[in-house]
């Protein structure tokens, strides 16, 4: 599937991300988003004249018993405070499918996983 682009204001999220060492930034899905879209991406993020790399989960957040669509990105080499600006999410390859976890170790353990690649992916 090629890349795609969701945009957005920062919105404050339930904060789980951050409680676990991996804080994200989160924006609105658009109702043009389908099911087959949904996933965990490498992806870049234009934030003001910057555009950083970052990982985004697109999808329901079945972790811990909740299945909102959410888009969240940890960013691998940016962190401030983002709420209220405008974002642009490029979605540029989807990474793997979305895991459920009964546990925020398992999670921790995944998304240690997957920002090791992502910053392999990104030449970090």
């Amino acid at each position: 599937m090629p890349f795609f682009t969701i945009k957005g204001k920062v919105e404050v999220g339930r904060q789980l991300g951050r409680k676990i060492g991996f804080p994200t930034i989160n924006i609105k899905v658009p109702k043009t988003v389908k099911k087959n879209q949904w996933g965990v991406y490498f992806s870049l993020c234009k934030i003001g004249s910057g555009i950083y790399p970052g990982l985004t989960h697109l999808g329901p957040s079945k972790n811990l018993s909740s299945n909102r669509v959410i888009c969240e990105t940890h960013l691998l080499t940016l962190k401030e405070n983002l709420y209220h600006q405008v974002v642009e999410k490029k979605l540029l390859f989807c990474y793997r499918e979305i895991k459920n976890f009964s546990h925020f170790n398992q999670l921790k353990k995944q998304l240690k996983r997957d920002r090791k690649i992502a910053r392999k992916y990104f030449g970090l």
